[in-house]
């Protein structure tokens, strides 16, 4: 998007080889994570998220971000002070974007990457697919979003 992060917070090691970032940007957050050895980022805009809380004790504690309408973002691990400073960046530009509530949407190849993907999964329940071909077609499908561009794979 080129504009510079406000702050980053990555999960411990301790929860993954592959750990979770958060990345803020003055917009909008960034949820980065790997899938299949390929990092894929889920923008969330300010005007959707509902809540933020910190929780944890001793050294270990985590951000948990509620969203509208989606999975919430969970980022284990972290340094008290770090997770109540993304919170306070985070609060801030949802009360300034409080007017728009409106989330950033999925591209439409995402949108139909899903429907596909939907569909598939249907099929390999009633057996008209096995699990091989059904994992063939999936990849195919992702590939085919991936190569467009789109970044918002929550597929």
């Amino acid at each position: 998007m080129g504009d510079a992060p406000l702050m980053e917070l990555e999960e411990s090691w301790v929860f993954g080889m592959w750990p979770r970032r958060l990345v803020i940007f003055e917009n909008h957050i960034e949820v980065r994570d790997f899938e299949l050895l390929r990092e894929k980022a889920r923008k969330i805009s300010y005007g959707a998220i509902v809540r933020v809380v910190v929780s944890g004790a001793g050294w270990i504690f985590s951000l948990l971000i509620t969203i509208r309408e989606s999975k919430p973002v969970l980022i284990r691990g972290v340094n008290k002070e770090d997770g109540e400073r993304a919170k306070a960046l985070i609060e801030d530009r949802m009360e300034r974007d409080k007017d728009n509530p409106s989330p950033i949407r999925p591209s439409p190849a995402a949108h139909e990457a899903k429907r596909l993907i939907h569909a598939l999964t249907e099929l390999r329940a009633a057996g008209l697919l096995n699990e091989k071909e059904f994992e063939i077609k999936r990849r195919e499908v992702l590939k085919r979003t991936s190569d467009k561009g789109d970044r918002d794979e929550d597929l």
